[in-house]
């Protein structure tokens, strides 16, 4: 049985660590900061669960050379960042995938394409599709992701992740899954502001479908597979983070709605907003490529202070007739 290392001890990479546990010899996972070590045990804060006795919280990057399996679970802004700290300890037996949703938007690109520019010699391979972290850790049945262009890459990584209650799916279109995995978060964020004006299950359905449509033409300009879309990484995940408070994109513009400013609303949440990260570059993308996206517009309007929650709804609302 091999051993695991998983980068990031946030809620997410945690619940990997758990839910893994029983797939992997010992899995070492790294935190930010030497005194997370200590403070983040029994079990991390956000979830119900305690680290299995296999688990081992180190901040130390030497431990990577322990195993040749590590799975990034940080923040997209700090992607980057973790991919040059292991860049001079990885060797060509070390197999690297990453479990983070949305872009690099310092370097204005895909996280695979971040990859590269340090790992040249490594394959690309991300793991999304709907999942949240509180669930996974309490094993409830969770289907994922693993999108790379090397199939070998993508199947191997796909029987890493597989257990009796994650199943894992191989998909070629990378570009699909991460954009599928960083547009539902601005989507879900309007998902918030509508449920927070109070609007019901038909106005969801709606944002959910004409949402879909955007993430589609989005994807697609970019070269991305239309079928991606309509699957786990897709419609999936797009689906869970609409519809359940777990989400914090959706608890955000639920705060938004009740007129809490944009730093009010990220304090109350207290973790990170994937969707307000991903929000100006993903609208920087549309304009320059001439992508119709009037959901995610309304939610850059709102987060600008350009219009208010009321107002993009009823702008979506009395836009000109088309054809479905």
């Amino acid at each position: 049985m091999a051993d695991l290392t998983i980068i990031g001890a946030g809620a997410w990479g945690s619940a990997l660590s758990i839910a893994l546990s029983n797939n992997f010899r010992r899995i070492y996972l790294h935190t930010h900061t030497q005194k997370e070590c200590t403070t983040l045990m029994p079990k991390h804060p956000t979830l119900s669960i305690p680290y299995p006795d296999n688990v081992e919280l180190t901040f130390d990057l030497s431990d990577l050379q322990k195993t040749n399996n590590i799975l990034i679970a940080v923040p997209s802004y700090g992607f980057f960042t973790t991919i040059n700290s292991i860049a001079p300890v990885l060797t060509q037996q070390h197999f690297v995938a990453w479990a983070t949703k949305g872009f690099d938007t310092q370097r204005k690109c895909f996280l695979h394409e971040s990859f590269k520019s340090v790992l040249k010699n490594h394959q690309s391979c991300v793991v999304s599709g709907p999942s949240f972290a509180f669930e996974v850790a309490e094993k409830k049945p969770t289907a994922l992701t693993v999108a790379s262009t090397d199939k070998r890459t993508r199947d191997y990584w796909a029987k890493a992740l597989t257990t009796h209650t994650l199943r894992a799916y191989t998909n070629a279109d990378i570009i699909g899954v991460e954009v599928g995995g960083s547009v539902k978060n601005i989507l879900a964020i309007a998902a918030g502001i509508a449920t927070g004006l109070g609007y019901g299950a038909s106005t969801q359905a709606a944002l959910i479908t004409r949402g879909l449509a955007e993430m589609i033409r989005f994807g697609v300009s970019l070269g991305a597979n239309r079928q991606t879309f309509n699957g786990l990484s897709g419609l999936g995940d797009l689906v869970l983070t609409c519809s359940d408070d777990l989400s914090r994109n959706r608890r955000f513009g639920k705060l938004l709605a009740a007129n809490q400013s944009v730093e009010q609303s990220l304090d109350s949440v207290g973790a990170t907003v994937e969707g307000l990260n991903t929000l100006e570059l993903v609208i920087s993308i549309a304009k320059n490529r001439q992508v119709e996206m009037p959901i995610c517009m309304q939610v850059y309007q709102v987060i600008q202070g350009k219009t208010s929650p009321t107002e993009a709804v009823n702008y979506l609302m009395s836009r000109a007739q088309i054809d479905e």
